[in-house]
């Protein structure tokens, strides 16, 4: 994903609140927040995918970085790292798929490599 052109986008920003815009935007970044156009971000169905009935291979056991290889029903193999606080519930999914012979499902992020979520549903 290529960054965000936030010098632009405040100087549209500026233009669009018009008076009193640049107290308002120092007061935004102050509070730790931007202005971002909606055109420098990714279409939110491109951000991630959710995929049915995979398996999970901790390439390292569930240690850092958490490195994942999911493998997919149709022959496709993705290797992500796990998002660092959701590898407890990752680990739970994958563990309760393979012990109650449940199917598991993940949400990941392409685009960052990311594992993002897991969980188990009954066949």
């Amino acid at each position: 994903m290529k960054r965000p052109d936030l010098t632009a986008a405040r100087l549209e920003a500026t233009s669009a609140l018009g008076r009193g815009a640049e107290r308002t935007l120092t007061q935004l970044e102050a509070a730790g927040l931007v202005v971002v156009r909606l055109a420098d971000l990714p279409p939110a169905e491109a951000i991630t995918r959710t995929l049915q009935d995979v398996e999970l291979v901790a390439v390292q056991g569930w240690q850092p970085p958490y490195r994942l290889t999911v493998a997919h029903g149709a022959g496709e193999t993705l290797d992500v790292h796990a998002l660092r606080t959701a590898v407890p519930d990752i680990r739970e999914a994958a563990t309760l798929a393979q012990v109650m012979g449940l199917r598991l499902d993940v949400e990941v992020d392409e685009g960052e490599g990311l594992l993002l979520r897991a969980w188990t549903v009954e066949k």
